[in-house]
């Protein structure tokens, strides 16, 4: 049974309700009920949410309130007073305040004896003086923390927006004296963006905060939210699309979630024009709240629906170059816009919502062809390409029983499908059905009626109509993908490799399964070096959806690279624990077979996975894991040999074992002679055991290893620290004294 839930407001659930609801953000709430619980009086309590609208602000601050409600230990020492989601009423300190205590009066249970908050209330609110105004209200407030034997917390939304309205310079002031000085009061409080007064130290809020960002939804977020709101579990890839077309936004995954599951046309395009209809207010809000240059430069970039370089956005919204440079900076710092490719110098911007472009071109006048646009732009991005594919069929069946406006209306939506790259290999299934539905005139030009233009790379004619020449076509384009690479024009090379698994990605011959397998490769590697990593991990999923049974030794070794690779890029994403699953993926399928495909993959998996327990402070499994992936290194791998000793190292101590440490340490030493380079992640490293062994010991152990003049640097700067005058070079002294400087730091 799906959740209930509220189109803009969580505000109107009932605690239960809300409980009930709520599902993603657990982690930040688990940190924010934890600070309420460890809360002594001495220490700063006071937290501040960061998220743009839609993120979950307000339901992550109603459920703090309601565990308040509901957890005994809590609710015998604080009580919440929830603000509502605007206080447009609140221009001074004295206003705060009376806001304060008229939700007081409101949610406060009526006890027989005590004082009447809503005469209270009433009595105040006709002070005109406002210092004395805040002085009776926050004196009120306190009697009745001091009556129930609770501290308030109060929970304020959008505290930037509130201060951005303040008429009262010294309102800000005001409140960080109450904040500092009375025990009593909690302030819990949500912004849609950072704001002057707490970020700058010149004002009043400065360092007031334990501030708290609110990311956007992960698949698995996703996921968990969509089955909450509609009562069902969806498909990996459709879960993946709603992430993309919703930038991880909860409030727009609960607004998709509703999205019909009829998939006639007539159906879909109703559901869509419901969707938005129902959800204009919420859209247009969002667009409205930005200031006039940043939002022209929104829209331009929503209208274009392409990944654009500033000069497309600024000959669209008819700025200079420069001004709407500036603008998209804003734009990407709010997190609404995203850099989605192109080079370090030639950046492309895209929506990070994708749903805000759906919304754009249906604000614009409504022709039939709009909605057409419109309806397959959504379907593109929320279904996956069988679900299309078999949509498609549907339609196709569904026009052949109309005539006049609705074939023809069908037809135009039709082609628009055919063209959609992501149907590239269902397409000749859904051709057959159109042309068996008589919806292309016979002898009509396919091409022609869906869109589908011919290939952009020439294909020599010797290699016509043979499995060997589809290879040799395969492997012409993945050159050229490597060229446009080495040229700095990656998304050419993009396009060259996309083209690969479009042409050969439903081939079962084994060669060209082999050519796909080396373009999905080499995409996701770039896809990485263009830092777009939720595209390169959708690259490495690809791989082991294709090839992640097969027992081919080559098919094997492209899956446990690409998973290799999805491991590194968990851990860049700070997904710590995703990684040790996918690095373990590694090890249990390539340990299944007598002779593993390359052993190089298991000892990479194995000092990843220990690495990243490293990071988790796992420390006794990372030393085991260290000690596994030791095992299995051979002489000649001394990269992973040195990561191993580090590793175990740095568990080893901070497990409270010096002298294993120093074990490891000496390892390490006697191999960096026989490394190509010094890394300088060793050197960071032991420079850094030189602080907690002390720099004698490192010294010792340096000196007596063959590695030391390679680490004359070092070794100097250590002397240096043991108040010794080492005779060196300059050019080593000067090294030597950065060394210090960053010891010391």
């Amino acid at each position: 049974m799906a959740a209930p839930t509220r189109k803009y407001n969580p505000g109107f659930l009932s605690d239960e309700e809300i409980i009930a609801s709520f599902c993603v953000r657990t982690n930040e709430f688990a940190s924010l009920v934890e600070m309420l619980r460890e809360y002594t009086g001495n220490a700063n309590p006071h937290q501040l949410v960061i998220g743009p609208r839609g993120s979950g602000k307000t339901s992550l601050l109603r459920r703090v309130a309601a565990e308040i409600g509901r957890d005994n230990t809590l609710s015998a020492s604080f009580f919440p007073i929830v603000f509502a989601e605007e206080s447009y009423e609140v221009s001074t300190a004295g206003e705060f305040w009376l806001e304060c205590l008229s939700r007081l009066a409101v949610q406060a249970p009526h006890r027989e004896g005590s004082p009447d908050l809503h005469r209270t209330y009433d009595e105040l609110r006709a002070i005109d003086d406002d210092q004395t105004l805040e002085n009776r209200c926050l004196g009120a407030l306190l009697d009745f923390a001091d009556r129930e034997g609770k501290r308030l917390v109060l929970m304020v939304e959008n505290l930037n927006m509130m201060f951005g309205d303040m008429v009262d310079q010294d309102a800000g002031w005001r409140l960080r004296k109450v904040l500092q000085t009375e025990p009593r009061i909690v302030l819990l409080a949500s912004a849609t963006n950072r704001f002057d007064q707490i970020d700058n130290p010149d004002q009043a809020l400065y360092d007031q905060f334990r501030v708290r960002l609110l990311r956007p939804l992960d698949t698995q977020e996703c996921a968990v939210l969509w089955k909450t709101v509609s009562g069902h579990d969806a498909r990996s890839e459709t879960i993946r699309s709603l992430q993309i077309l919703t930038g991880g936004d909860p409030r727009l995954v609960v607004i998709v979630a509703r999205f019909g599951v009829g998939r006639s046309f007539r159906n879909l395009m109703a559901n869509l024009l419901d969707l938005v209809d129902d959800h204009t207010e919420y859209f247009r809000g969002h667009i409205e709240l930005l200031p006039a240059q940043e939002r022209r430069v929104y829209l331009a970039l929503a209208e274009l629906w392409k990944p654009a370089t500033t000069k497309e956005i600024a000959d669209r919204s008819r700025l200079k170059p420069s001004p709407c440079s500036a603008q998209l900076t804003r734009l990407v710092e709010r997190g609404i816009v995203e850099v989605a490719g192109g080079t370090a110098r030639r950046k492309q911007y895209y929506l990070t919502q994708r749903l805000y472009n759906i919304y754009y071109l249906l604000r614009r006048p409504r022709g039939p062809d709009r909605l057409v646009e419109a309806l397959i732009r959504f379907m593109e991005a929320f279904y996956a390409p069988p679900e299309l594919r078999d949509i498609g069929v549907e339609m196709a069946r569904e026009a052949g029983n109309f005539n006049g406006e609705m074939r023809t209306l069908h037809q135009t939506a039709l082609a628009q499908l055919l063209a959609l790259p992501a149907l590239a290999e269902h397409r000749d299934t859904l051709l057959s059905e159109v042309r068996a539905q008589g919806l292309i005139p016979p002898g009509g030009a396919e091409s022609e009626w869906t869109g589908v233009k011919p290939t952009p790379y020439p294909v020599d004619r010797r290699h016509r109509n043979a499995d060997v020449s589809a290879e040799m076509t395969g492997r012409e384009l993945i050159e050229r993908g490597e060229t446009f690479h080495k040229l700095k024009q990656p998304e050419d090379a993009l396009a060259a490799y996309d083209e690969v698994v479009r042409r050969y990605g439903t081939s079962e011959v084994p060669a060209l399964r082999e050519v796909v397998a080396r373009a999905l490769h080499r995409m996701g590697a770039l896809l990485w070096e263009l830092e777009r990593s939720e595209d390169a991990l959708a690259a490495c999923d690809e791989v082991v959806r294709r090839y992640g049974a097969s027992e081919v030794p080559m098919f094997r070794e492209a899956v446990a690279l690409a998973l290799c690779r999805k491991g590194d890029l968990l851990g860049n994403l700070e997904r710590p624990e995703e990684a040790l699953d996918t690095f373990d993926e590694v090890v249990r399928r390539l340990g299944e077979y007598a002779i593993p495909p390359d052993q190089g993959f298991i000892e990479y998996a194995l000092i990843g996975k220990a690495s990243f327990e490293l990071e988790c402070r796992n420390y006794d499994t990372a030393i085991r894991t260290a000690g596994l992936a030791l095992e299995q290194c051979s002489a000649e791998s001394l990269g992973s040999r040195a990561a191993g000793h580090l590793i175990r190292a740095r568990a080893t101590l901070e497990n409270g074992d010096p002298s294993g440490c120093e074990q490891d340490i000496e390892t390490l030493l006697a191999l960096l002679p026989e490394l190509d380079s010094l890394p300088r992640e060793l050197l960071v490293a032991l420079m850094a055991f030189s602080i907690e062994l002390g720099p004698t010991r490192i010294h010792e152990l340096i000196q007596d290893s063959p590695a030391a003049p390679l680490l004359l640097p070092l070794t100097t700067a250590l002397e240096q620290e043991l108040g010794l005058e080492p005779r060196v070079a300059r050019e080593v002294d000067e090294v030597a004294q950065d060394i210090r400087k960053e010891l010391e730091n």
